[in-house]
């Protein structure tokens, strides 16, 4: 029998002792050879805790699912089951149903696109003072924001002119 990837729908917030219940009982029940990894879908989400600390952290993509590959057999099946905060498996009733090869690779794509972003309370328009750097003590208005990289364009008056400058999110402080 060939090994394939089945999506197990879990209670939200236990993926991960779910993940590690389930490779407790794979040895438990010597199934190595019929469960052999379980994924939780997650990627790093940076957020600013205060203007000053970026705090890095990894969030589920999909709340209450994981992945398993696993070569379905009555005992395996069973054990997966039956785990702790484990409600059931994507699919039919009585029989899981594999995830494709393609569903597979745009999860992958998607979690590599989504590597790392950063979280902020900032919004476009709001006023800012810059707190580090060259320009430390002026005040501009955000004029964008890119979640990608952790930065804004702060637009600040320099010589009389509006100047944008691009600038981390922990070197600014919104009022």
């Amino acid at each position: 029998m060939k090994a394939e990837w089945y999506v197990i729908q879990v209670i939200s917030g236990t993926e991960e002792n779910v993940k590690q219940s389930l490779f407790q009982r794979r040895e438990s029940f010597s199934l190595q050879d019929y469960i052999l990894d379980v994924f939780v879908p997650t990627h790093d989400v940076v957020t600013l805790r205060a203007w000053w600390t970026k705090v890095k952290k990894q969030k589920n993509i999909f709340p209450w699912y994981i992945l398993v590959q696993m070569v379905v057999t009555n005992e395996s099946w069973y054990i997966v089951r039956n785990t702790p905060n484990v409600t059931w498996f994507l699919g039919a009733w009585n029989v899981p149903v594999p995830v494709s090869g393609e569903e597979l690779a745009q999860l992958k794509w998607m979690l590599e696109r989504n590597s790392q972003t950063f979280s902020t309370k900032y919004k476009v328009g709001d006023i800012a003072t810059i707190t580090k750097g060259s320009f430390e003590g002026n005040e501009g208005i955000i004029s964008e924001i890119n979640d990608k990289k952790g930065v804004v364009k702060l637009n600040i008056n320099l010589l009389g002119r509006d100047t944008p400058i691009e600038l981390d999110f922990s070197q600014i402080k919104v009022k």
